[in-house]
């Protein structure tokens, strides 16, 4: 979508939601107060190959819209438990989230019409369901409002992107399934590119407009080894980006596959352990893992107004939560991360305002231990509450505050020698066998709310013991589970070697990119 394409389509999303305000009431219910329509215009690209042959190769469009229609007032209006339960796609809205990927005005006009026309009927309803409850439980939180007001913005970011060369990269996934062919324990094995060209469209009633634009760029192979004993081991290879030209050449990923392939048949060989309590280590990627399960997700600002949260730190502002040299912030206006060779790396994480109109900031959420404050969007959580601007979505889901660019710093670093060496002495003043190291870890989940155990999940791909004497062995079979305050009271120390992982992350408003640091 060029640029005058995305300034004529969101004039006329504005003046769509200005005639709805003027146009949808209903005599004794409350007043449609604020609406915004988040446009989001995709170009998808994905092309699939295994063993050296084409399997799928496709391009698609599509175009929709998260509509947010309240009812009542800022103080007041239809919205519970922060919004975190409004995803629901059996409501009658849902069926009109998609729009016409036609730029002709009269099909964009009655899309629009059809979703918002749904949106009220729902908003309303759903403003009688909160009056029939308060009947009988009292909302602990109402004191706080409902809705920040926000001043306006005008932010007409740049809506070209760059041109996606489908020949060659279906030639690129081609050749690169190919070396799988090499490995015969590689037993089921796919190489994937899969482009997302996003641009979003806000507008609103307070006369808000906002365009930016992104790209997305995942490209991974996919490896399941059989080991001689019959265990199936899964590897993946994975590069995300906002920037293709950040991607390895076709040489450089060829020979990732290999290593890993190789790497495959020593985890197939190495012992299997099936329990351990003791000291761990953990490399950036999977120290940005811990944090981002055990912490980020209980400081998403939305899960303190849900009556069916944890609510973990809701009481803990200026209370040490994690040892005095660690120092947490998350900054989505950061663009790009400089590692320590100096190469510059984008960041998925990154945008310029949230899915509510609101111009992201960095949130500073832990100083020297001491938690100050939360991810937050325009649903109070605080008194004198100011958005800095983390609510997103995927796509129909109501957005929440998420993580964007989460960045963990120390003033206290210390080299990966130093660190292995205080494993080893925590590994003997224990009297342990050995201590664990978390080489690599891809993925993880936690529970927040109230019901479940307070636990998160970290899933380990590869991962080592190391003994008294210093000797060190890859083993198989872990996997990190533990209590968030117990996790990270237990942190001693911080290395000096940052990484990256740029990642998908899920929540109730669904997948959203996301960058560790």
């Amino acid at each position: 979508m060029n640029r005058s394409t995305a300034l004529r389509l969101a004039r006329i999303a504005t003046a769509e939601a200005r005639r709805a305000t003027r146009g949808l009431r209903k005599p004794g219910f409350p007043r449609l107060y604020y609406l915004s329509y988040l446009i989001r215009d995709l170009d998808l690209y994905e092309v699939e190959a295994r063993y050296g042959s084409l399997y799928r190769d496709e391009r698609y469009q599509s175009r929709n819209c998260l509509a947010d229609a309240r009812v009542g007032n800022y103080r007041r209006d239809q919205v519970t438990d922060g919004g975190l339960f409004d995803n629901s796609k059996d409501d009658e809205s849902h069926g009109y989230v998609d729009l016409p990927i036609s730029n002709r005005s009269e099909p964009l006009k009655i899309g629009l019409w059809r979703l918002t026309d749904a949106k009220y009927r729902e908003a309303e309803e759903a403003y009688m369901r909160k009056c029939a409850h308060e009947l009988t439980y009292l909302d602990t939180s109402d004191h706080l409002g409902a809705w920040q007001k926000c001043p306006t913005i005008d932010d007409r970011g740049r809506a070209d992107l760059p041109p996606i060369d489908s020949d060659y990269w279906s030639a690129y996934v081609e050749k690169a399934s190919a070396v799988m062919l090499e490995f015969p324990r590689v037993r089921n094995s796919h190489v994937e590119l899969k482009v997302r060209h996003q641009t979003n469209l806000f507008v609103n009633t307070d006369g808000s407009i906002a365009i930016e634009s992104h790209s997305f760029w995942q490209l991974e192979a996919y490896l399941w080894f059989l080991s001689k004993k019959g265990d199936g081991i899964p590897w993946t290879v994975s590069h995300f980006t906002p920037d293709p030209d950040q991607l390895p050449d076709l040489k450089s990923f060829r020979r990732e596959i290999r290593n890993a392939a190789r790497l495959l048949e020593k985890i197939a060989a190495a012992p299997q352990i099936h329990s351990y309590s003791g000291p761990v280590l953990l490399e950036p990627v999977s120290a940005g893992l811990l944090i981002h399960e055990a912490l980020g997700h209980r400081l998403e600002g939305n899960r303190l107004r849900a009556t069916g949260e944890a609510k973990t730190f809701a009481d803990s502002l200026g209370d040490k939560v994690l040892p005095e040299f660690l120092t947490l912030h998350d900054d989505p206006t950061q663009e790009f991360w400089t590692d320590a060779d100096g190469q510059q790396h984008g960041l998925v994480g990154h945008y310029r305002f949230d899915d509510e109109g609101t111009p992201a900031s960095d949130a500073r959420l832990i100083e020297q231990g001491k938690l100050t404050g939360f991810l937050t969007g325009r649903v109070p959580v605080v008194k004198k509450h100011r958005s800095n601007g983390h609510s997103r979505s995927r796509r129909h889901e109501r957005s929440m505050s998420r993580m964007g660019v989460t960045v963990l710093e120390t003033s206290d670093p210390q080299n990966e020698k130093a660190m292995r060496q205080q494993l080893i002495d925590l590994v003997q003043q224990q009297g342990l066998p050995y201590g664990i190291r978390i080489l690599d870890a891809t993925g993880g989940e936690t529970a927040t709310d109230a019901y479940d155990f307070q636990a998160f999940l970290g899933e380990v791909n590869l991962a080592s013991r190391v003994f008294p004497d210093g000797r060190e062995e890859l083993v198989r079979g872990v996997n990190f589970i533990g209590t968030p305050l117990n996790a990270i009271h237990g942190i001693i120390a911080a290395g000096n070697r940052p990484g990256l992982d740029n990642a998908w992350c899920g929540a109730e408003s669904g997948f959203v990119p996301v960058s560790t640091i």
